[in-house]
């Protein structure tokens, strides 16, 4: 039952809506055709869509690429170096003590890990063996973890490990709204070609078939004489 713990709360919620809301539009669907109603995709269909982007969103969150890349620890004094921001994200770098004991990199402590950390208090830095960055923002190490020296207490964590329960989770509930889809659309065809259908014996009943009507020999005139 490993992959039960490896789900967590957003994922139970994805596959619980997946599931209602796959059983609701196929029951409407299976109601629609089976009474002959027009089968409505507008508003069902942009949900699924909308959900299935969610999911797949989901998906791509619980992979991790540095699930396996190599990482260094270092203790120091943070010492204040640079800070950016954007319209998404923060970034404030840092040196433990001295930049040199990080190979002359600074260390980036994106977003909510800058919280955690009091220039000129020491802490442990978990960080990222290879270098990230440009021309612009400048190269750096990305820091994944902070503790404290003495009691060893985790102030910081980065979760990158991968996922694979998760994933497959998110994969299968839209899987289910993929399938919910094709359905509707497969019962939408059909239902259009039973029409067509109808339409077109209506059409042969009603009209009358090309030569049908009285024909005359020219035989009333010579009665007349």
């Amino acid at each position: 039952m490993t992959f039960l713990n490896d789900l967590d709360a957003l994922a139970w919620a994805a596959t619980i809506v997946a599931l209602v809301v796959c059983c609701s539009v196929t029951f409407l669907n299976i109601r629609d055709w089976r009474n002959h109603w027009k089968i409505e995709p507008d508003g069902r269909a942009t949900l699924i869509m909308l959900l299935g982007i969610a999911f797949i969103v989901g998906a791509l969150n619980s992979y991790s690429p540095n699930a396996n890349a190599p990482r260094k620890t270092v203790e120091g004094i943070a010492r204040f170096v640079a800070e950016s921001h954007s319209r998404h994200s923060y970034n404030k770098y840092i040196c433990a003590t001295s930049c040199q004991l990080t190979g002359g990199y600074a260390l980036d402590l994106r977003d909510n890990a800058s919280h955690y950390v009091h220039i000129g208090s020491s802490y442990v830095f978990t960080y990222l063996e290879k270098p990230v960055g440009g021309a612009l923002s400048g190269v750096s190490l990305r820091v994944i973890a902070i503790s404290e020296p003495d009691s060893g207490r985790v102030l910081y964590a980065l979760d990158l490990t991968n996922h694979p329960y998760r994933i497959a989770a998110y994969l299968l509930d839209t899987a289910l709204l993929v399938s919910a889809g094709l359905l509707g659309g497969l019962l939408n065809r059909s239902q259009h070609h039973g029409y067509s259908e109808e339409s077109t014996s209506n059409e042969e009943e009603k009209g009358e078939p090309r030569g049908s009507g009285p024909i005359s020999l020219g035989l009333e005139s010579k009665d007349a004489e």
